[in-house]
């Protein structure tokens, strides 16, 4: 009997323990389960420029999130990204912020807690437009002066009606910033009806801004739209319409005006602030990873197209790249925290023109709790300023142009070089006789001897020797003593360089010097590249100039 009841002891201290292990255990379970869990994020965007660093976060860093899951969801249309998120169905929009002003004034139960980018938008035009304004070569040299606002002005008288622009909604910055350049020059602006002014603004969603464009071509009819980017570098990638300025020559602000903004529910701030503190510190993060890629390789800035591309194919690498040059500067991702003043300046113009019916309060509808600091950073030194000239390059990098400089002065005393352009020195073509194939050339009149300069014993050695030998190389051209092209490859937008800098400060008045040119987006190649000059020389005589393209060699 004792021994029995030893053994019951036993058995009941054993069941005991193993009761006390798994409740435990459950406990245990639950509580690392609950600890790991993460929230839903649920985002909404439409396919611009300026959610370029949602995009990205998303492709890069939601594997890395510990509190949230975040996920996204792209919209047709403004009305409907703000119909959806009004009905519950998100907790963040990134948005344009005269909608977001005028959902709060109606409905405010939801706040601004970071900006999506600085500027972003521009005005494209289409070619019944530009005969009047004849927009200059260079993207950089594109401003909002009075010759777009005076073709409108003609267009009208023209059509007997103001002419449209298409505009994402009513109640977009975009609309704001259209409002505001036809006020600088004397002109105005009907929002959606009314033919007593000079334009009229449409709603036309952002996909569809460039077949409006295609749309009016084929009518004969002038028209532009004004959108964010990159859809107005698509319309001129893609030849059926030009980037006639850029929003932040309209509307200038400390950093950048004040674009698409981050709007939370408060059912999110209230049950879902750490997670969604998580998610908007990654957005200022793969911001900042943006303008690293524009400032940094190709091969970086390809690998931010490539995530892009994923949730908006509709944009082309070449228009993202273009969108994203960090010469021009059209469009930023840094400072990305609230900005009260910023936001005022764009609701002021906004009630002024009577695209907003009034004001709001921008205190309560700013939540600045969301704030970061990695959104203004320092960008790393290690990496070239794109905005300065090749002269303030870092030592490594100066170090890979002096071995292609090497390089190219080895192509330049090429006795098939030296030969091409002694024979087209001794022609004696006069400068006008020059220039005058020059504006044939623009315009396509001189096709044949594009291609007959491709061909050529210069052009087929370029072509063979230099470009398709070495794939760092964009593009090369020869040119004769005053600037006119000898051989290239491919075909150079313009015929006679001789007014521009890599030529006059490489051919240097026939006392040759190496020049580097600034690292800028090149609209013959579709490539970032730096071109470089070395003089051609017969014996000591400087002859002519070969430039040579050379993609990023960050």
């Amino acid at each position: 009997m004792f021994i029995k009841a030893m053994k019951t002891d036993i058995t009941k201290k054993i069941f005991i323990r193993l009761i006390l292990f798994i409740v435990f255990f459950s406990v245990t379970v639950s509580h690392v389960t609950h600890a790991e869990e993460k929230q839903t994020i649920k985002a909404i965007y439409i396919p611009l420029a300026d959610h370029y660093a949602g995009i990205v976060a998303y492709e890069k860093y939601r594997n890395q999130m510990q509190k949230a899951d975040y996920v996204i969801e792209r919209m047709k249309s403004w009305p409907l990204l703000r119909a959806y998120f009004m009905s519950g169905e998100a907790d963040l929009a990134y948005i344009i912020c005269p909608m977001a002003m005028d959902m709060f004034d109606k409905k405010p139960d939801f706040r601004w807690v970071s900006l999506l980018h600085r500027d972003g938008n521009a005005l494209a035009i289409n070619d019944l437009l530009n005969v009047d304004v004849k927009l200059p070569r260079e993207h950089i040299k594109r401003k909002p002066d009075e010759k777009v606002a005076n073709a409108f002005t003609k267009a009208k008288e023209q059509l007997g009606r103001p002419g449209e622009c298409g505009v994402p909604s009513l109640l977009a910055t975009h609309t704001v910033v259209l409002y505001k350049y036809l006020k600088d020059h004397g002109k105005g602006l009907n929002l959606g009806h009314g033919k007593d002014k000079d334009v009229i603004a449409v709603e036309v969603a952002p996909a569809k801004s460039p077949s409006f464009i295609k749309r009016q071509n084929s009518r004969g009819t002038p028209a532009s739209f004004e959108q964010s980017l990159p859809w107005a570098d698509v319309v001129e990638t893609q030849g059926f319409g030009h980037v006639a300025w850029y929003s932040k020559d309209v509307m200038p602000w400390p950093n950048g005006h004040v674009e698409c903004i981050i709007i939370a529910t408060d059912e999110c701030i209230k049950s879902k602030r750490e997670a969604l503190k998580e998610v908007i510190y990654y957005i200022h993060k793969s911001g900042m990873d943006i303008e690293a890629a524009r400032r940094g390789s190709h091969s970086d800035m390809i690998a931010i197209t490539n995530m892009i591309s994923k949730h908006i194919p509709e944009h082309n690498q070449d228009a993202i790249i273009q969108s994203l040059r960090p010469d021009l500067n059209v469009i930023n991702y840094k400072n990305m925290n609230v900005d009260k003043a910023g936001l005022k300046q764009i609701m002021d113009y906004a009630v002024e023109g009577g695209i907003l019916k009034s004001p709001i309060n921008i205190d309560i509808f700013a939540d600045e709790s969301f704030s970061t600091e990695i959104t203004f950073q320092e960008m790393k030194e290690d990496t070239l300023d794109y905005m300065e000239i090749a002269n303030t390059m870092t030592g490594s990098t100066r170090e890979k142009l002096k071995n292609h400089i090497h390089m190219l002065e080895k192509y330049a005393a090429h006795p098939t070089i030296v030969s091409a352009v002694r024979v087209q020195n001794a022609k004696g073509i006069s400068l006008d006789d020059i220039k005058i194939i020059d504006k044939e050339w623009i315009v396509g009149m001189r096709n044949k001897l594009a291609t007959k300069l491709q061909n050529n014993s210069a052009g087929t050695y370029l072509r063979n020797g230099v470009v398709l030998k070495n794939h760092v190389c964009t593009e090369a051209f020869l040119c004769d003593k005053r600037g006119a092209v000898v051989g290239e490859y491919p075909k150079t937008s313009h015929y006679w360089q001789g007014d521009e800098a890599k030529f006059t400060e490489c051919y240097n008045m026939g006392n040759g010097k190496v020049f580097i040119d600034q690292l800028h987006f090149d609209e013959s190649t579709q490539a970032y590249s730096v071109q470089i000059s070395v003089p051609v020389k017969d014996n000591e005589e400087t002859i002519g100039v070969l430039v040579l393209g050379i993609r990023n060699i960050i």
